[in-house]
């Protein structure tokens, strides 16, 4: 019987990444009749999703249920996260501090601490903020070739130019209505797409992994990468493209009259691939102060195998290799492209939100300058920050933490 429970929370999972909040929940809710590690592992899906959905005041009900599982860290973690989401931040704090000291489980350990450092950097005590962040990477982020992802960025940036030349192998059609949301990751990628999915013929479908295999796929079979991209069979690439879009519009539900969104974070962004397998494809880049990137970057707890996230100094790399290369690629691919300013976004919303809306052929609704009102869930670090109306509160925060930046050249950044 357990069989059947643990298939039913694996679909309640996939439902849950798909953003998918109903269907997920009755799946797991399904689950909370097993017996044994299935019926606690539901519980704490049920808790996770409900969490994400913001429905705070079910998932207080959910919790008090099962408190036969209170000795567990993970469901001592959503009471916190809970009491968070409720506005009781100073009884989440004892929480969280038992947990980074008490738990064994490093993964839930370091979503504790950085869970901790959110509420010191909002209770304005950023050094120990800042500190307790440091401390917890040297303790779990692992270490990063950085210099190994520059490279990787100024080799595609040298194959996209000499591709304008020598002509890279593309799809024997150009795709419809589809377009990339591209940007470092706290650059506000997030909250650009909720603002373009209340589009009415815009349809975000987050984060999407098949951009990084059509990578890998033009590289075994092109005898190599990025020099695959010119001699990989085009039927390889209509089938990839095919793929592609059978993903985004059947299972992510994209009618055929919207257009899909897919946020690509960098550096999972593959301009190269798109370029050769989604011909006619659009991208909008944004870009943010660097020094608030690589502050909200350095305090948030990403998986620890994206090293380069641990260190101000490493950070920093990685932003100016993605400034000076990410640009020259777009161009050189000939990938209509429009680049849209973080503050800018902030401040004039409806000004800002125009050049991407034209390169998409759209007009400006209103719906998109209250982002707050969707009902779709974000399976990002920013879920929060997006179910709120746009605000002012992340610029400049860097400068609460200036003291740290005394050694980078981020610290002269003039935009």
């Amino acid at each position: 019987m357990n069989t059947d429970y643990r298939q039913a929370l694996d679909s309640a999972l996939a439902c849950h990444r798909a953003g998918q909040t109903d269907e997920a929940l009755d799946s797991a809710r399904r689950c909370l009749d097993a017996s044994g590690e299935v019926r606690d592992e539901a519980v704490i899906v049920v808790g996770e999703v409900l969490l994400r959905a913001g429905r705070t005041q079910e998932l207080t009900g959910h919790l008090d249920r099962f408190r036969d599982l209170a000795d567990s860290p993970k469901w001592r973690l959503l009471q916190a996260r809970c009491k968070v989401q409720s506005g009781n931040s100073g009884a989440a704090r004892p929480i969280l501090e038992r947990i980074k000291a008490e738990c064994s489980d490093r993964k839930i350990a370091r979503a504790a601490t950085f869970d901790l450092v959110k509420l010191l950097d909002k209770a304005g005590e950023h050094e120990s903020a800042w500190q307790t962040a440091a401390e917890e990477h040297r303790r779990s982020t692992h270490k990063f070739p950085v210099e190994l992802l520059e490279r990787a960025l100024l080799v595609t940036a040298q194959a996209a130019q000499q591709a304008g030349r020598l002509k890279i192998r593309r799809a024997s059609r150009d795709v419809e209505r589809t377009a990339f949301l591209a940007g470092m990751p706290r650059s506000g990628t997030s909250l650009l797409e909720q603002m373009l999915d209340r589009h009415s013929s815009i349809v975000g479908v987050g984060e999407n992994p098949l951009p990084g295999r059509m990578a890998d796929a033009i590289a075994a079979e092109g005898r190599g990468w990025p020099a695959g991209a010119q001699s990989v069979p085009v039927s390889t690439l209509d089938s990839w493209q095919d793929r592609y879009t059978e993903f985004v519009r059947l299972q992510r539900g994209v009618p055929v009259d919207c257009w899909s969104l897919d946020k690509t974070v960098f550096p999972m962004f593959q301009p190269l691939a798109v370029a050769a397998v989604l011909p006619g494809a659009r991208v909008i880049r944004i870009v943010r102060d660097p020094r608030d990137t690589a502050t909200s970057l350095f305090l948030s707890n990403f998986d620890p195998s994206w090293g380069w996230t641990g260190s101000l100094a490493s950070i920093e790399r990685v932003l100016t290799a993605e400034r000076a290369f990410v640009p020259v690629i777009l161009e050189s691919l000939n990938i209509p492209s429009v680049e849209v300013q973080y503050e800018h976004l902030i401040d004039s919303p409806r000004e800002a939100l125009s050049p991407a809306l034209k390169l998409l052929g759209e007009e400006l609704e209103e719906d998109c300058l209250r982002p707050e009102d969707s009902a779709r869930v974000v399976m990002t670090l920013s879920n929060e920050q997006v179910r709120s109306p746009i605000n002012r509160q992340g610029i400049g925060r860097w400068q609460n933490y200036k003291q740290y930046f005394a050694n980078s050249s981020l610290l002269n950044f003039e935009s």
